[in-house]
């Protein structure tokens, strides 16, 4: 009895040591499993939110600025390029890992940052976001009209609306506020960055093969456009200085030399007046005017978007990938602007009616530009923005089906660089520019977009 009893007490004690240390434990793993509820609540979850209305927002303005005057492309390019940052900025803290772009980019300040110890809904900021970017970069006489800005808030409401089946009033409240204050920072910084699409006091160089304006201003002044946009701040520090190659083929007049053989090919082009290289001209010129054709960037845009919505991109991916086509559309007609004003190369046009025919009765198909030839314009968005894609997604097959709804059949390629090299090719059946010149200005969007793909989202930052 008495060693039942001795039993039965050790077992008491142990009973009662075993229930203080698991409720010293127990308290220990609450606290524990509290301080680590408060640093998930730290860290951004992943995500399941769509970025179908992010796309649609995209169409819908792209819709907007086709029935009215838009801003030059370099200028739209431009504002484009801070709109896309903006998205990404306003939906970033809620990307696992992820990172602001601010200690990334060249001069980018701190962004707003989101109270990570409340929610948020990430969809319900970048509809704020690119409401208040739209109306911040895009209101104005070759912008948003008043009736315009009407219907951007009338569909960030019908968005915002939407979303209060995913979250509060007061989640949705907070969201909005912090994709507005997003939209503002970028704005302000975009106003520092020194673009000017000014040519004021500007003299082109006189020299064998220099570039000569092609066309005359309403007061009858020799037309430059852009001839500063070189000088204004980029997205990289790689494009600060960055510069086309030297032209690869030296300049001449005599007729058996490449430069006369490359200029002849244009004047032999024009002349063949074959069907499908004037629909392939005329395609990637988005000509037609207002009502017609799209204004820079919105065709690329398009493209942008398709290949997204073809691989389910979601928020997320979706934004970062309108970030890194944005900083291609900045700092690609950077560099291709400061490299036609640094070599100053002659227009097709001008050589061939001196040279090749001389009774002045050849004439380009498109337009030619305001500016110098060396080197291309239209590639240097489509070159580094395609690039962007393909390190993104791959060489993938896509569709560009952006003019179907006025009469032309989509175009299919088997990947994106066939849709990059055809683009190129046209500014050659448009009289526009020497092959060579196309064919340098697709390596350089290359290396450009090669370099974004430098920009991490997660991970170890861009140097």
């Amino acid at each position: 009895m008495k060693l039942l009893l001795t039993r039965n007490s050790f077992s008491i004690k142990l009973f009662i040591a075993f229930l203080f240390f698991g409720t010293l434990y127990g308290c220990q793993k609450t606290d524990q499993m509290s301080e680590l509820s408060k640093a998930e609540k730290r860290v951004a979850k992943p995500s399941t939110e769509s970025a179908d209305f992010v796309y649609e927002w995209y169409k819908f303005i792209a819709g907007i600025q086709l029935a009215n005057p838009a801003a030059a492309p370099p200028t739209n390019f431009r504002n484009f390029a801070y709109i896309g940052v903006g998205l990404f900025e306003s939906v970033q803290p809620g990307i696992n890992g992820g990172s602001s772009l601010s200690p990334k980019l060249y001069e980018m300040p701190a962004m707003p940052k989101p109270d990570m110890s409340k929610d948020y809904l990430w969809s319900a900021s970048a509809n704020a976001a690119l409401s208040r970017l739209f109306q911040l970069f895009l209101t104005g006489s070759t912008g948003l009209t008043a009736a315009n800005v009407a219907s951007v808030n009338a569909r960030e409401a019908a968005n915002y609306n939407q979303f209060k089946s995913m979250a509060s009033e007061e989640v949705l409240q907070r969201s909005r506020d912090f994709g507005y204050a997003v939209a503002q920072a970028i704005y302000d910084w975009s106003l520092t960055d020194e673009f000017t699409a000014s040519s004021a006091g500007y003299i082109p160089p006189v020299f064998p093969g220099a570039w000569v304006p092609t066309s005359l201003t309403p007061q009858g002044e020799p037309a430059i456009a852009f001839a500063y946009l070189g000088e204004s701040r980029p997205f990289l520090k790689y494009s600060l200085k960055a510069l086309a190659p030297p032209i690869p083929i030296p300049y001449s007049e005599d007729p058996s030399s490449a430069f006369y053989q490359a200029a002849k090919e244009v004047y032999d082009i024009g002349n063949s007046q074959n069907p499908a290289q004037i629909a392939t001209a005329r395609y990637w010129a988005d000509v037609g005017g207002v009502g017609v054709g799209y204004p820079g960037p919105h065709h690329l845009l398009s493209i942008v978007t398709e290949v997204l919505e073809s691989h389910q991109a979601g928020l997320w991916k979706a934004a970062e990938v309108y970030a890194k086509t944005g900083i291609a559309l900045k700092d690609g007609p950077i560099i291709v602007f400061r490299s036609k004003y640094y070599y100053n190369l002659i227009r097709p046009i001008t050589y061939i009616n001196e040279h090749i025919d001389p009774e002045g009765n050849w004439a380009p198909l498109l337009a030619t530009p305001a500016y110098p030839e060396y080197t291309s314009g239209l590639m240097s968005v489509y070159g580094p923005v395609i690039e962007v894609l393909i390190n993104e997604f791959g060489d993938v097959p896509v569709t560009d089906d952006v003019y179907t709804w006025r009469g032309l059949a989509a175009r299919e390629y088997s990947t994106l660089s066939e849709l990059r090299q055809e683009a190129s090719i046209s500014r050659l059946y448009g009289g526009l520019h020497y092959l060579f010149t196309q064919d340098v200005s697709v390596q350089l969007g290359i290396e450009l977009g090669d370099e974004i793909d430098k920009v991490t989202i997660v991970g170890p930052e861009y140097q």
